[in-house]
């Protein structure tokens, strides 16, 4: 159990409540406590999270620019984009999991209060990534149609606007629901069980 370390020094205090207060207040700010390790995973997985996602948006953005002759551009500076608000929301989260790294600043109260906006921006993150699927689709849709481009002929073949513009429809929703289940996965895997390790680790420390 990840407290056992914690709760050895903890006994170890002995029964003076001054030292046990004291004690309390610095067991999370430890450089090995399960505090520590937890945000550092986290810290190591954002960081290639955001590799990963440099590098597909720079193979996307080339792809676009250099195919169809050019003509689709605007998907290469649609990714860029994305990339940049990316960044930004990186730096954010990054800065906060720093924050709770920091010794002389962990204390249990504002751990709590960083854990739960470190909870917000996940949550933000999960809404703001399912969302981009339908919106990435419907931005592919607009721009095809105002380019009269016709990507793959053998799906158009045979089929009224509105009914193609239906079957988009109907793989769009596949897609967003699929992308949102594979989301969650992703996020808990990097994020979401360690933040509930955080959660479980606080209130055993409150016991």
């Amino acid at each position: 159990m990840e407290l056992e370390y914690l709760k050895e020094i903890w006994k170890d205090a002995g029964e003076d409540k001054a030292i046990a207060v004291a004690g309390k207040q610095q067991l999370l700010n430890l450089p090995g406590a399960p505090s520590q390790n937890l945000v550092s995973k986290m810290r190591r997985n954002l960081f290639y999270e955001l590799l990963i996602v440099l590098v597909c948006v720079a193979v996307i953005a080339i792809f676009y620019f250099v195919s169809f002759g050019g003509q689709l551009k605007e998907v290469s500076w649609t990714y860029i984009l994305l990339a940049i608000v990316f960044i930004i929301y990186f730096h954010k989260k990054n800065k906060l999991l720093k924050d709770m790294q920091c010794p002389a600043c962990q204390v249990k109260h504002n751990l709590s209060l960083q854990l739960a906006t470190l909870e917000k921006y996940v949550r933000l993150y999960l809404i703001a990534g399912t969302a981009m699927a339908p919106v990435v689709m419907l931005f592919f849709y607009v721009l095809l149609h105002y380019k009269h481009l016709v990507i793959f002929p053998s799906v158009y073949a045979g089929k009224e606007p509105s009914a193609f513009t239906l079957l988009y429809l109907l793989i769009t929703g596949i897609f967003t629901m699929l992308f949102y289940l594979l989301n969650r996965w992703y996020i808990s895997h990097l994020y979401g069980r360690h933040i509930q390790k955080l959660k479980t680790l606080l209130l055993e420390m409150e016991e």
